[in-house]
């Protein structure tokens, strides 16, 4: 009777240390995984022995096959969920007076009447917000533009690698969200302008016309908020020969950042 049990203890202990069976690993769709081996192999699907029976698995379902010799077979790179890299989130808040301007040029004058709000890093653009959007009924017989965020109002244009967001639109309140990639991380100099086009049809020039700054630090993945203030000053739009903006240069913003909410 020992001799029996020594015998059933050493097969017991033998087959504790033999390896596994050797499985292929079937990654699905959402990351899943299923291990086996195949079975069956037909256009539309695979059927795989695995521990707890035959499973037949549609091959639309299936990313790909880790074989149990770690060489690997994809059949649906579609599934592969993308990995979003690390950003940098800049959110602008701007709250205060509308930033405005008008022409009364000649009937033979061209004027393009869109306003831009450009933001730079560095003084390397970033964003463009232009509002084409005019104001007719503002001042009478004068082309007015009242800079709208809007988002059926306005134009993003981001630079190369940036996302911008639709501007956030509340009673006193815009959000204006940029995502830049992670190499721009670190100390920034902010710079945001409003500028009109002094150019013409076939070449614009846009200049600054009401201009901040702030210096940011930006971090990955970690919001940096920044706070505008703005004011109109003294702005006003006339004249007696020729109507005309005056005073624009006492338009105020002011840009302060904010730690994250």
């Amino acid at each position: 009777m020992k001799r029996a049990r020594l015998g059933t203890a050493v097969l017991l202990g033998l087959l504790a240390l033999a390896p596994a069976a050797a499985a292929d690993v079937f990654v699905l769709a959402g990351g899943d995984r299923v291990s086996g081996k195949i079975v069956v192999k037909n256009p539309k699907s695979i059927s795989v022995q695995t521990p707890y029976g035959r499973l037949t698995i549609p091959r639309s379902k299936i990313e790909k096959i880790v074989h149990d010799d770690g060489s690997e077979e994809v059949l649906n790179p579609s599934l592969t969920p993308a990995v979003e890299p690390p950003s940098v989130h800049l959110i602008v808040v701007i709250t205060g007076k509308t930033f405005w301007y008008a022409w009364d040029p000649p009937k033979e004058q061209y004027v393009n009447a869109t306003l831009r709000l450009e933001a730079f890093l560095d003084e390397e653009n970033v964003a463009v917000y232009a509002d084409p959007h005019l104001d007719p009924q503002d001042i009478p017989k004068a082309t007015v533009n009242s800079f709208s965020f809007a988002p059926e109002d306005i134009v993003a244009t981001p630079a190369k690698g940036v996302q911008v967001l639709p501007p956030e639109t509340r009673p006193g309140r815009i959000v204006l969200r940029i995502e830049l990639p992670a190499e721009r991380a670190g100390k920034r100099r902010l710079r945001l302008a409003y500028q009109v086009d002094d150019g013409n049809a076939a070449q614009p020039a846009w200049r600054d016309v009401a201009a901040t700054t702030a210096e940011l630090e930006l971090k990955v993945d970690t919001p940096t908020f920044v706070q505008v203030q703005q004011d109109a000053g003294k702005m006003e739009f006339s004249g007696f020969a020729r109507r005309r903006m005056k005073h624009v240069e006492t338009f105020q913003l002011q840009a302060r950042p904010e730690r994250a909410e």
